[in-house]
């Protein structure tokens, strides 16, 4: 593998090209959520706020939240196995008193199963359901879930959208915007003078492809990006040349000690072993950055480290698990729960228009 092209197998999906997702330009109302080059400051500001005011309203329970998607129905079509993001989606529209459907014991038992096509599995959903949430292997996956989705909206009465959970090693919109929610929240509510880290699987993590694109909204004169990783998983060189274009400061190393000091945000991810059609190729750099109790010493007072999760070895042992879950700086649980703050708020805005 190589910074300037895709992994080796990975298709390409014409609906990348076919398929222009709307920009929310502060309206969130009845569109699908599928990249986060939808969204602009002033977007996620708004998206914030909600998060926020949820957050709040969930720690009272006197100030209910289940009138904001009451009668709504979550159809929950997952082709990747997932932990956090399924069932931070559906705790999100049962707090907000919607109902939740998935296919029984999974996708691979739909029909799916017998072979039928993404198109008309996400047709029939959306037959059923207000929102679909999709996590699929395949890069471009939402895209034309979205296309076809489009096109069943003109003859049902009741139309529905798609939220990506996840498009293969492309994106992962939530994540960002619960990963960006996370930084502004701890971070005084603020993204100046920030020299955020991300360390890692750069090229295969969608995580991160997502959290670079939003980084940009909050220009050089903000935010500095280091980007730490083997030479085969740096950030591919599409993102780079956004934020070269954006006139971000960036600085591509493989040597986690020359930043390391320095970082405000340290986001840790894991190499991706599902990612590579070669194991030897996983064996030899699956051990290249570890994050370690005398690793996070070295970092500053007031530093976070977040990881998206699940973590493997990328954080040390279980013994390590536990030293590091106890120091303040990690905040990778709190980034959890802030999944499901936003997509409350993403789904409120998205099925209901309203503030909350």
């Amino acid at each position: 593998m190589n910074g300037d092209t895709e992994p080796k197998g990975t298709p390409t999906n014409p609906y990348l090209q076919r398929y222009v997702p709307p920009k929310i330009e502060g309206n969130f109302t009845g569109k699908h959520i599928i990249t986060v080059d939808q969204f602009e400051r002033k977007d996620l500001q708004i998206l914030f706020d909600a998060a926020i005011s949820i957050r709040k309203r969930i720690h009272h329970a006197d100030r209910g939240l289940t009138e904001l998607c009451a009668g709504k129905i979550m159809a929950s079509l997952f082709f990747e196995a997932s932990t956090r993001t399924d069932m931070s989606f559906q705790a999100s529209m049962r707090r907000l008193g919607g109902e939740v459907i998935a296919a029984s014991n999974g996708v691979q038992f739909s029909s799916v199963y017998k072979g039928e096509n993404l198109a008309d599995t996400v047709r029939a959903a959306g037959c059923y359901a207000d929102v679909i949430v999709l996590r699929h292997p395949q890069l471009g996956s939402s895209y034309e879930a979205a296309y076809y989705l489009d096109k069943l909206n003109k003859r049902i009465k009741n139309p529905s959208v798609i939220i990506s959970g996840g498009d293969g090693i492309g994106e992962h919109p939530t994540q960002a915007l619960l990963d960006m929610f996370t930084i502004y929240d701890l971070k005084n509510r603020s993204l100046d003078n920030l020299t955020i880290t991300l360390v890692g699987d750069l090229r295969n993590g969608r995580t991160v492809h997502s959290l670079a694109k939003l980084l940009a909204h909050y220009g050089p004169q903000n935010v500095s990006l280091s980007f730490v990783s083997p030479s085969t998983l740096q950030m591919p060189r599409a993102i780079i040349q956004m934020l070269n274009d954006k006139g971000m400061t960036i600085y591509e190393t493989a040597d986690l000690n020359e930043v390391l000091p320095h970082s405000d945000v340290i986001y840790w991810t894991r190499v991706q072993e599902e990612r590579f059609e070669d194991a030897a190729a996983y064996e030899a750099i699956k051990d290249d950055f570890i994050m370690t109790p005398p690793v996070l010493a070295r970092t500053k007072s007031d530093a976070i480290l977040m990881h998206p999760l699940p973590r493997k070895n990328e954080m040390g042992t279980r013994d390590d698990h536990d030293i590091l879950d106890e120091d303040p700086r990690a905040v990778y649980f709190e980034q959890m729960e802030n999944g499901m703050f936003i997509r409350m708020a993403l789904l409120a805005k998205v099925l209901r228009g309203v503030y909350v």
